[in-house]
């Protein structure tokens, strides 16, 4: 069975709530499924952002990449 990424923006997820944006490096770059775009957070720690899924979904892994 192939395993689907529900949390991207083609598959119906949304980001609802980001404490801090960029103009050049947006929130819903976490979604868009493109590894060569990126949300930048701008300001003090911490940030956090609320992703929307429009149907019940079942959690099995979670990766957070952050570098500097």
């Amino acid at each position: 069975m192939r395993k689907i990424d529900l949390c991207l923006s083609s598959e119906g997820a949304e980001v609802i709530l980001a404490t801090s944006s960029d103009e050049k490096h947006p929130p819903e770059n976490m979604i868009d499924g493109n590894p060569e775009t990126f949300w930048t957070t701008t300001g003090m720690f911490p940030q956090e952002f609320i992703i929307c899924f429009h149907k019940h979904v079942r959690i099995e892994r979670l990766v957070i990449q952050s570098y500097f």
